[in-house]
């Protein structure tokens, strides 16, 4: 992860909390520049997650730092939210000479920050491989993608669902949502 290096995003964060890549990065699933980070504070505090935001904000390469309280918000109002993580969302867009990166940081206890085990991907076939990054790459420019489905939704429908096609994978979110 050279955006991550270069930017010593770990360092920064490794300060206020115990923290891992995550999702597409760690899988080699990635189908658009995009990094997930899991931020683990024992005491999630918002007053440090929130000092983090004018360090990010001064880098030379960052575009836009964004801060969402999923936190406290309600989640019952937008149907597309419902299964985030119970955390603090810091993003992050840096311009890089290989196109603009979004880097997503989920700061909450373990147990809040999402209910995909990513051990899940450590036994993942080839096959499956195949099909994730077919069905992501498929759905990236559909709406449904960015504002209702997420990776793990994919991860979930091929490995426990056995789901190979775009036809199986709609009829895999009707019926798991």
């Amino acid at each position: 992860m050279r955006v991550i290096q270069s930017l010593d995003v770990l360092d920064i964060i490794r300060k206020i909390s115990e923290s891992e890549i995550v999702g597409s990065a760690k899988s080699g699933l990635i189908v658009t520049p995009d990094i997930d980070i899991h931020c683990f504070m024992k005491d999630t505090d918002l007053e440090r997650v929130a000092a983090l935001l004018p360090v990010f904000a001064k880098m030379p390469t960052i575009q836009k730092v964004q801060f969402n309280n999923y936190m406290e918000l309600r989640r019952d109002h937008r149907k597309d939210r419902i299964n985030f993580p119970h955390g603090y969302y810091v993003g992050l867009r840096s311009i890089e000479p290989s196109g603009e990166w979004k880097i997503d940081m989920w700061f909450g206890g373990k147990e809040n920050l999402g209910d995909f085990d990513e051990r899940e991907l450590d036994t993942i076939t080839d096959e499956q491989r195949l099909a994730i990054l077919r069905l992501k790459n498929e759905w990236r420019a559909e709406k449904a993608y960015k504002d209702g489905v997420i990776s793990t939704d994919f991860y979930k429908a091929v490995l426990r669902g056995d789901i190979k096609n775009a036809d199986e994978f709609k009829k895999y979110l009707k019926a798991s949502k």
